[in-house]
């Protein structure tokens, strides 16, 4: 166990740059230093039998814990720290949860802060930046670098159902979404130095939208479209007299500028909404529905169900890996490589987890086996991601059906296999 002060800054107005460093800071004027415990947690996994992968176990505590995900990578600019939720219920997205932080060099943990009241936390991929609500519900944020506090906005001015969900590389906006009564979803930017915010689109078929902002200039947000129902701020479910297509479109940062994207209906399976951005091509890649009683893909795409687009583009393209059938999907900072979870063995598992390169279409197993149950709460659920250095997949695993968040270390070579 090891105790260092971190600094917190209790002043609404300010709004720092993103920071790259590990450094430690003396105090500035209005910060306060408090202490964080490391704790340590982790325990080694033998080497996976068939491809050689290490993983580490990085929490051990009885709870459940999970590495948030929400299409996005909770990693610090260079790959050392992530971040965890921890709680007491079976899905530790829903507060109150505990936000930990975890060293993937030293493999110890710390508590960030205790009982946040959002549903889940958000960040711009990689940066380091961690978003959520405390217990105040003030709008906090965290940097893993330098582990720094700082409140953002003590006058939160949504209710608890509101979620937030990406936030832009430049960190200046935040996109989230809100059920209303009159049955439309609306998407909402958040204004994170004029502490301001506006509608800049709403629709009846987005209840889930997923909203992510391109990770590299920010200036476009994918957003999920889901047809045939829509639903209201208390949750109640209005069927459509339109076609139950899943898709995907992107819009700006206006909430203009709509472009459609080639999934679902007659080009491919319906997404399952899972998916993310391929770096700054201009395409994103998402997985596609599967029979889930019978574990079969669309006999229209019997060799795979990871597809990828734009909006130039007028059918999408499929990924094609035979005898294995995808769910989550985790997308490198590069936008060349992939990391998901298969589900072709059925359930219980194993589930392993496979890496591609869309580049060049080879992918290699890195996992025969996760270890995840694939079922329950999200915590069996692998939401596999890369850390901004590609040297670690971080995942969540349940064997003895408690959640808990793991690393596999990627080898030496072992991306550049795909190449």
């Amino acid at each position: 166990m090891s105790v260092e002060l971190v600094y917190m800054r209790n002043d609404a107005k300010s709004y720092c740059p993103p920071q790259t460093t590990g450094v430690q800071l003396p105090p500035t004027e209005g910060e306060i230093a408090m202490p964080l415990t490391w704790m340590g947690e982790a325990y080694d996994y033998p080497a996976d039998p068939e491809t050689g992968v290490t993983t580490v176990r990085l929490t051990t505590s009885l709870y459940h814990h999970i590495n948030v995900y929400c299409e996005h990578s909770f990693s610090s600019p260079d790959g050392r720290r992530i971040a965890i939720l921890r709680s007491r219920f079976a899905d530790p997205r829903i507060p109150p949860s505990d936000l930990l932080v975890a060293d993937l060099y030293t493999l110890r943990l710390a508590m960030l802060e205790p009982e946040i009241t959002s549903y889940v936390v958000a960040t711009a991929s990689w940066s380091g930046w961690i978003y959520y609500l405390n217990s105040r519900r003030e709008l906090m944020r965290v940097n893993l670098s330098t582990l720094d506090k700082e409140v953002v906005w003590t006058a939160w001015p949504f209710d608890p159902d509101f979620i937030f969900h990406s936030v832009s590389p430049d960190l200046r906006f935040m996109i989230g979404q809100m059920q209303q009564r009159n049955f439309k979803t609306a998407l909402v930017r958040i204004d994170l130095v004029e502490k301001d915010w506006k509608v800049i689109y709403e629709d009846y078929e987005i209840s889930n939208a997923h909203p992510q902002y391109n990770p590299i200039h920010g200036r476009d947000i994918i957003v999920m479209k889901a047809g045939g129902y829509a639903v209201n701020d208390r949750q109640e479910v209005k069927y459509l007299d339109t076609p139950n297509i899943t898709t995907h479109f992107y819009i700006n940062n206006e909430g203009q500028n709509v472009r459609m994207l080639p999934f679902g209906g007659e080009h491919c399976p319906n997404s399952t909404g899972h998916s993310g951005w391929m770096g700054d091509t201009g395409k994103m890649a998402c997985v596609c529905a599967w029979d889930g009683s019978h574990f079969t893909l669309d006999p229209r795409f019997p060799d795979g169900n990871i597809f990828f687009a734009g909006p130039e583009d007028k059918e999408p393209q499929c990924f094609r890996t035979p005898g294995y059938m995808f769910n989550h999907i985790g997308i490198s900072r590069c936008g060349r490589y992939f990391v998901s979870e298969s589900y072709a063995d059925g359930l219980p598992g194993p589930v392993p987890l496979v890496v591609g390169n869309f580049q060049t279409g080879k992918y290699r197993l890195l996992l025969s086996n996760s270890k995840a149950s694939g079922g329950a709460a999200a915590v069996g659920h692998p939401h596999a991601y890369f850390t901004a250095d590609n040297k670690h997949v971080i995942f969540n695993a349940d064997p003895t059906m408690i959640g808990h968040v793991w690393a596999a270390r990627i080898p030496e070579g072992f991306l550049e296999s795909l190449d």
